[in-house]
């Protein structure tokens, strides 16, 4: 036989011998045939057909010659049929008929929940939607300064099991570089930014049941821009750095008119921020009497009460007893 679906070891011993391609994942190219030409041929058909998706080639081909026909398929498994016929410079020819199969695979999906991520105990818990194969992460500092790498095997998990990685290193932890990858070695990485920082400052006073914010009190705004830039240049311009100011009321009025005016007055200090020149982006949100600095009975005039957060971080801040709801509006 001149044709031949064959082992490595035996292409060079085969006119034409075709490879597999059996695997591959969306966006990391496709499954497919290649054909491997050890002798030089006039002609050279063959056209190959699976899941709606085929691939031909059509002309001579030069010895040594490796000619690759990319099959772009849907996700699935898939048997590929098709023909091959070859007429050869020395006058010998072949043919032969074609099947084999394929997998398309989704992006590796890459899953690390929130909860299992503890910077201090240096450890988290990675989900693959696949049967892992490894888990790797690096972890960095500022300025993407390298604190620390490990790498684990995936220990028998399937699709959907947890797999925990601990890594050594000291250091504030900015970012972590978390790759997946599964038992064919088709991977997926995500980075993590588990740090906030709040911005230490002197609170806006705000004239009684209003929201703008007067030209007296912006220096204290300011100066709070100041310590923005500072973290800024602390942790680099490779970090993703967004804005967060949150509101909060005393108990004094009606609990509703309260957050209301909360909302506008964090709206109004976020607007500020974007205006004076912070370019990530900027969220708000109004808490009312709902996370009380100074827990007080209702309808207490508290000063403490009456103040505002200013976080920078790369994620959402996660629900705490200070944050206690998540429905941050973007400006």
């Amino acid at each position: 036989m001149l044709l031949s679906l064959v082992t490595k070891a035996a292409l060079a011993a085969d006119p034409v011998a075709l490879e597999v391609i059996p695997r591959a994942q969306k966006g990391l190219g496709d499954p497919g045939l290649v054909l491997v030409v050890n002798q030089a041929a006039t002609e050279l058909e063959t056209k190959v057909e699976c899941g709606g998706a085929w691939a031909g080639h059509n002309g001579p081909a030069q010895a040594g010659e490796r000619i690759t026909l990319s099959l772009a398929v849907n996700p699935g498994h898939y048997t590929c049929t098709g023909n091959l016929r070859a007429l050869f410079a020395d006058g010998s020819e072949g043919e032969m008929p074609l099947s084999f199969e394929i997998d398309m695979f989704d992006a590796l999906k890459v899953d690390v929940p929130r909860e299992s991520v503890d910077v201090e105990s240096r450890k988290l818990s990675v989900v693959l939607d696949r049967t892992p194969g490894s888990v790797d992460v690096e972890v960095y500092g500022p300025r993407d300064a390298l604190l620390g790498q490990a790498s684990t095997p995936g220990l028998g998990a399937a699709a959907g099991d947890p797999v925990e990685i601990e890594w050594s290193g000291e250091g504030e932890v900015v970012r972590i570089h978390v790759k997946g990858t599964d038992e064919h070695g088709f991977w997926t990485a995500v980075d993590l930014f588990p740090w906030s920082y709040a911005i230490p400052h002197e609170d806006v006073v705000f004239d009684s049941n209003q929201s703008l914010i007067r030209p007296d009190e912006e220096p204290k705004l300011t100066a709070a821009m100041e310590e923005v830039r500072a973290v800024q240049e602390k942790y680099g311009p490779n970090v993703p750095m967004n804005l967060y100011v949150a509101g909060y009321t005393d108990t004094v009025g009606d609990p509703y008119a309260n957050q209301q005016l909360s909302n506008l007055r964090a709206a109004s200090i976020a607007a500020w921020f974007r205006d004076n020149g912070f370019e990530g982006s900027v969220w708000y949100q109004g808490f009312g009497e709902e996370a009380l600095a100074v827990p007080t009975p209702d309808s207490t005039d508290e000063e403490k009460n009456r103040r505002a957060l200013y976080v920078l971080a790369a994620e959402t801040p996660a629900v705490s007893a200070e944050l206690p709801r998540s429905g941050w509006q973007k400006l």
